[in-house]
């Protein structure tokens, strides 16, 4: 607790914190002093001068600005003098001077501290009779916010956001006196991936936001505190919405997660929550070839089931899968994995960036373990594109408290302006890296005598090549690391996905354990819920809770809550599953939330395969338009829910709407409703005569969820490490399961397994990157309007050398092609790809990364391909 200190506000002693600001002081003894520039998360300026007060100076009384003076033994003040008062009244009337009156079409009318000030402490008549200063109004300062220059007071918040948590300083004040305004500099827009905040900051109505302007008054909506489910952050937002529509997201202040900051994604992003196009009703198809029709709820979920079991019985189990997301709740996830494996009778169920990924699933310690780090490790994660306020913390901690970064990754991505060392390499050299640093660290004679007693170094050092010469960039990335007191080591799925998963994931243990630090080497998990989603059991070879399949102790655990026989062989993959569907082995298949047609050639030819077809999704996405039964959900909007994300916390995601046109139902009610039909449809007879050797009954009984709060509570049951994070205990804040609840990483070193050789890449000169941008072309933003506005453009990133060696020019129409397929793209000369790499989004219209990756499966790492100017015709 900090020291106490004795002050004197109009002639009344108190005791406040040492070294607290007077407005916070005074507001914790009950005055509140009035501010506008003045804010908690941004430094002390005292531009705006609402503040003022009087202050004993020497025995003399100054009026001052309350927001920059911090506590100090014996001060004396008045807020409440005449000389105080009415300066406060003054610098109001001076504000209003040249404030237009548009309170009543004004976005911050009724929650407006302009408004409020000046009722409690503004003049009551203004003696200013000439006429106004006129400045911009409706003055875009980027795509998705809007400046009206006439209503801005110039308190600096704004300018001052983007200084100090974004580190890009695009706004400043131009021009002098009454006619100073707030702009960007010439041809520079605002284009900092949080800028949305400074709409929240701003305390007057001078910037808003173009998504939902003038869609809304404030005191008309229903405020529903929840969660952002755009990336695996979890940031905290509050969601704002009248007659059935979400009119606006703002954020919501949780110091464990985000602070009070949301990316522009999660605030401007969020009109699939009740777009038009939504699925509103049920779609079954005839047969093969007919169209798509509405159906009822009832002849849709009896079909479903009818044919699944039906599958299940004649083929084996082995003949159905079901492929979920990584953005489903924690209850749509688990109820999906035990139909599977307690009705259906299979093990095939996973998710995109599920088994494909050997991840830690710990994920990260916790979020604000970046406050005290002095070096942090960035390998192959851009969290500035995948995790924009992560980024804003990872740049607090580099300017405010001095940490190094060291970067990893095929691109030099924006954070390597930073002091510290960027170490590139090409995707399918991940592991030689961290070999690389590995023997680096082997010649600090700091880490020789430790490693020398792990087991199995004598090995390893042998496999390394014990001491070959390393190059000066490794040594000091090695040095910088192994002499850090708090490292942190951040890791993305491209490092610990592709052919060579396993043998990357050995050498970054390898190197963790070599440096000491092998409990601060942190996965970051790319989407909404993929720490949940493996919490769940949606993996072919992991239960709920992490049990391993292979354990009988975890199965008997679960078959004696759910009372059926769980079936022990490990199911398909991801990948696997569309192979054996291409293959004509899976004849029914279940997509809850994943549009595997979407994502390259490969996913649309499985899917054409299938006997039959389940899509459960918002839209009538590509997959969707395959299916045989189409089953429509709600948003994470429209139903409780509760989502884990990458720290492990658990957050309440609770329903803020509902839609009374639609007959859409959430995820868990969907399965709930499906369960209770299998005792029917196993026990009809076969089309052969045969009595259905499939047993529904007794399974059923364990599906009576009146919930998703109910569904949650059978989780805490199921799933050891989540037994105390019951619906009430989460609060609105959530709770993180402890990762002890888990077995930390290996304590030996291993020689990783022979990196396996690709197949004849000879013509194929260039290794192709994919990855995140913030923007994409993906089926939730483009219901937003603006998303097309500031999506990443639909384009091949080539380094300039490369493309002078290849004869192509900025702009120039090209065909890369790799042995799964081509796509034609406008190359983007980008000096921040690597010689020798092709850089190619995901998400983007045609999917052209997930064409050219579809032959490494999902991950899309490793993949060869080469370039070409497109042939004329």
């Amino acid at each position: 607790m900090p020291d106490l200190v004795t002050i004197t506000i109009d002639d009344v002693e108190y005791k406040v914190p040492n070294g607290m600001l007077l407005t916070d002081a005074a507001k914790l003894i009950g005055i509140d002093i009035p501010v506008f520039c003045s804010h908690p998360k941004l430094d002390p300026l005292g531009a705006c001068r609402m503040c003022l007060v009087e202050q004993d100076v020497r025995g003399r009384w100054m009026i001052v600005t309350a927001c920059t003076i911090r506590m100090a033994e014996g001060l004396k003040f008045r807020y409440a003098s005449p000389a105080a008062v009415q300066a406060r009244e003054d610098t109001l009337e001076f504000l209003l001077i040249n404030h237009p009156l548009d309170c009543p079409i004004c976005d911050k009318g009724g929650e407006c501290p302009l408004q409020d000030h000046t009722l409690q402490h503004g003049p009551g008549i203004s003696h200013f009779q000439e006429d106004k200063v006129h400045k911009a109004k409706r003055y875009p300062i980027s795509d998705l916010i809007m400046l009206d220059q006439e209503r801005c007071i110039l308190c600096w918040r704004c300018i001052r956001y983007l200084e100090e948590w974004e580190d890009k300083p695009q706004l400043s004040l131009f021009h002098r006196g009454n006619t100073t305004v707030v702009d960007f500099f010439p041809e520079q827009p605002v284009d900092a991936k949080t800028s949305g905040n400074i709409i929240d900051l701003c305390p007057v109505g001078a910037l808003t936001n173009r998504v939902s302007r003038f869609r809304y008054r404030p005191w008309e909506m229903k405020r529903t505190k929840s969660i952002c489910t755009h990336c695996s952050q979890g940031c905290n937002v509050r969601l704002d919405g009248r007659i059935h529509q979400l009119r606006r997201i703002v954020g919501r202040e949780n110091m464990a997660v985000n602070n009070e900051w949301i990316c522009d994604k999660g605030r401007f992003i969020y009109a699939f929550a009740d777009a038009p196009e939504r699925l509103l009703t049920p779609l079954i198809r005839d047969h093969k070839g007919g169209e798509l029709r509405p159906a009822g709820w009832e002849e849709a979920l009896a079909l479903t089931a009818q044919r699944l079991a039906f599958t299940a019985d004649v083929q084996g189990p082995a003949a159905v899968g079901a492929i979920g997301s990584a953005k489903l709740s924690n209850e749509a996830a688990y109820l999906l994995q035990k139909l599977m494996r307690s009705l259906v009778g299979s093990n095939n169920i996973d998710h995109r960036g599920g088994a494909a990924v050997l991840a830690d699933p710990r994920g990260l310690s916790a979020i604000r373990d970046l406050d005290q780090a002095d070096v942090i490790v960035l390998a192959g994660v851009d969290p500035a594109e995948e995790q924009p306020v992560l980024a804003t913390f990872i740049r607090r901690a580099v300017r405010r408290r001095g940490a190094k970064l060291v970067i990893l990754h095929p691109r030099q991505i924006e954070d390597t302006r930073y002091p510290g060392l960027y170490l590139p390499y090409k995707p399918g050299e991940e592991g030689a890296l961290w070999d690389r640093l590995s023997r680096a660290l082997l010649q600090e004679p700091k880490v020789q005598a430790r490693a020398a007693r792990l087991p199995g170094f004598a090995d390893l050092s042998d496999s390394l090549g014990g001491g070959a010469a390393v190059d000066a960039a490794a040594s000091e990335a090695a040095r910088l690391i192994v002499n850090a007191q708090r490292p942190l080591l951040l890791y993305g799925p491209a490092l610990v996905s592709g052919r060579h998963a396993a043998a990357n994931r050995a050498s970054l243990l390898n190197f963790a354990l070599l440096a000491g630090c092998a409990e601060r080497v942190n996965y970051l998990a790319p989407e909404a819920n993929s720490v949940g989603a493996r919490d769940m059991g949606l993996l072919p070879a992991s239960l709920p809770g992490h049990a391993a399949l292979a354990e009988p102790a975890g199965r008997e655990r679960l078959e004696r809550q759910w009372g059926v026989k769980l079936p022990a062989e490990p199911g398909l993959g991801y990948d696997e599953m569309l192979e054996a569907a291409a293959a004509g082995r899976l004849r029914a298949l279940y997509l809850v939330g994943s549009d595997p047609a979407s994502q390259g050639p490969a996913g649309l030819a499985a899917l054409q395969k299938v006997d039959f077809l389940v899509v459960q999704d918002l839209f009538l996405t590509e997959s969707a338009k395959l299916a045989d039964v189409v089953l429509p959900a709600v948003s994470w909007a429209e139903s409780d829910g509760t989502f884990t994300n990458l720290e492990r916390r658990v957050q309440r995601a609770p329903q803020a709407l509902a839609n009374p046109h639609s007959q859409a139902a959430p995820d868990w009610l969907i399965f709930t409703e499906l369960a209770k039909l299998w005792p029917a449809v196993t026990g009809e007879a076969r089309s052969d005569g045969k009595k259905s050797k499939r047993k529904g009954g007794d399974a059923t009984r364990t599906w009576s969820y009146a919930d998703a709060r109910a569904v949650l509570d059978e989780i805490t049951r199921a799933a050891p490490m989540y037994d105390k994070l019951g619906w009430d205990a989460l609060g609105d804040e959530g709770q993180q399961w402890p990762a002890a609840s888990l077995p930390g990483g290996p304590r030996r070193l291993v020689i990783p397994e022979p990196r396996r050789a690709a197949q004849d890449v000879s013509g194929y000169p260039y290794a192709l990157l994919t990855g995140q941008v913030l923007f994409d072309d993906g089926g939730l933003l483009r219901p937003t309007e603006a998303a097309a506005k500031v999506a990443a453009p639909a384009a091949v990133g080539m380094n300039p050398a490369d493309a002078e060696a290849e004869k192509l020019a900025d702009g120039q129409m090209a065909t890369v092609s790799s042995l799964a397929g081509q796509a034609t793209l406008p190359v983007r000369l980008d000096a921040t790809v690597q010689r020798g790499v092709l850089w190619i989004p995901l998400s983007l219209p045609g999917a052209p990364a997930e064409t050219l990756s579809s032959a490494e499966g999902s991950s899309g790492v490793g993949v060869r391909v080469r370039i070409a100017a497109e042939k004329a015709g």
